[in-house]
């Protein structure tokens, strides 16, 4: 703004030096009439040689002045109009440069940086690029922008939604709880670079996940948000990856971190996958703080039910969430899906009821599906155990990840989970399990089994019996 009244004030400056002024021109005029009256003698002698003579200056000659020199009084009352109009908005325009500048630098003033990372960026460089054409997703706790920074890294800045009273509330909580998900490190945790806010805004800086949430890939359909559609569904290798993967992280948090956090919305859109599909959990901790301030925990077809009943919760909530996301690997349907008649939870639980092979249970668009339908049933049944109505015969996170290994037939990943849990491990969760209830028999069963279910009908949570496949 500021260039362009500069250079209005050029071109006025420019027209005024390329017109001879007044004084210069009423100056050569009484020169020239002075001339004329030695040479020519009275005035009367002068019109009556020539006819139409004026005078631009009063010479008390008796010569009528010229008509065009009100014109070039008027030109020049016009030209020092707009060079004062000029001046007067280039001043203005300086005036509220200088106030905008300050009024930034007083806003900025007022964020407050939390960092759990080195990072190479400000708040500045962040909060530039908050529009919406950098939207990538929402949620029920926010909106999420993907911002790219100097030099040409990317991160993903997840904008909260405000709370009112309920928010003020719970806002130095909120800010102790912050710390500690920054605190966290894990492979399989989205990390929490670092934390910005003000007395109105508070906004999450997570690492950058290329490929985005899981379930833009199990529904290519529904991609978008900036990030590419899936070329094929995914193969099962890459979907059983995924599952051990989120089951690590999940297994942290309940059983190895510090202090033991619950998720509360673990779901398909918050597995988020990096360029190499491996998966990693988002807004770990999130919703438990959201729940402090009235908002309901998880999504549509991932709450177990003790939350719909307001009845206390516990871990066990994930591992029914989680459960869900095992359904949706395998099946390849959507947790809620508007068509359907039902949950996939129910749809599950009555097609395992149905009895018989639960092959046509599984995603057709499955890459060699054939070699995998056994394994990929297995982790059906998981699925199913994982979300069963009774919350004590549901099995932990570690049980749970200990099974999905099972089923990993790929060398380099079950040596890295053999490094990751020793024997020890795993005859704590083997007589954990063998104290449990009659519900928790068929977890057992499929531990025990080396991941086969027992020729013969087992009783798991929830009333149902699992078939053999």
């Amino acid at each position: 703004m500021v260039h362009s009244y500069l250079l209005l004030l050029l071109v006025f400056l420019s027209f005024i030096s390329s017109s001879p002024s007044l004084a210069q021109s009423n100056s050569s005029d009484h020169e020239t009439l002075l001339t004329v009256k030695k040479a020519w003698g009275s005035p009367s002698t002068l019109t009556s040689w020539n006819r139409g003579l004026c005078a631009t200056a009063s010479l008390n000659m008796n010569i009528p002045a010229c008509p065009y020199h009100d014109r070039n009084q008027m030109r020049t009352s016009l030209i020092i109009l707009f060079s004062v109009v000029a001046v007067v908005l280039l001043i203005g325009a300086v005036g509220c440069f200088v106030i905008l500048r300050k009024t930034r630098e007083r806003d900025l003033m007022t964020w407050k940086v939390t960092p759990f990372r080195k990072v190479d960026f400000t708040e500045s460089d962040i909060l530039t690029k908050l529009g919406e054409e950098n939207v990538i997703g929402s949620s029920g706790s926010g909106k999420v922008y993907r911002v790219q920074l100097r030099g040409g890294a990317v991160v993903a800045v997840k904008k909260l939604w405000r709370r009112g009273k309920a928010e003020e509330k719970v806002g130095k909580e909120f800010d102790s709880e912050v710390r500690i998900l920054g605190d966290i490190r894990h492979t399989n945790i989205v990390s929490l670079l670092c934390y910005i806010s003000s007395d109105d805004t508070k906004l999450l800086v997570y690492e950058y996940m290329e490929n985005g949430s899981l379930d833009r890939w199990l529904r290519p359909a529904a991609a978008g948000g900036g990030v590419a559609m899936a070329p094929a569904p995914l193969d099962w290798p890459a979907r059983l990856g995924i599952a051990i993967d989120a089951a690590r992280g999940l297994s942290y948090m309940h059983h190895e971190s510090a202090q033991p956090i619950m998720h509360r919305d673990v779901k398909s859109s918050n597995i988020l996958l990096d360029p190499g599909f491996r998966a990693k959990i988002a807004d770990f901790g999130l919703a438990r703080i959201l729940v402090k301030s009235g908002e309901p925990e998880s999504g549509s077809g991932y709450m177990a039910p003790e939350c719909v009943y307001g009845e206390k919760a516990n871990e066990k909530v994930d591992v029914y969430s989680f459960g869900v996301v095992l359904l949706e690997l395998v099946t390849g349907r959507a947790a809620n899906d508007g068509a359907a008649e039902c949950f996939l939870v129910d749809w599950a639980r009555r097609r395992y009821k149905a009895g018989g092979l639960l092959h046509d249970a599984v995603d057709g668009g499955i890459r060699d599906r054939a070699v995998h339908v056994r394994d990929a049933v297995a982790v059906f049944m998981l699925g199913v155990m994982c979300t069963g109505e009774d919350a004590a015969s549901r099995p932990t996170m570690k049980q749970v990840l200990q099974q999905l290994i099972q089923y990993d037939r790929t060398a380099s990943v079950a040596g890295a989970c053999r490094d990751a849990h020793d024997d020890d491990d795993d005859n704590a969760a083997r007589a954990q399990l063998g104290k449990g209830k009659k519900g928790d028999r068929g977890v057992k069963v499929a531990l025990d089994s080396g991941g086969e279910f027992w020729d013969g009908d087992v009783e798991i949570s929830s009333g149902f019996v699992a078939h053999p496949v």
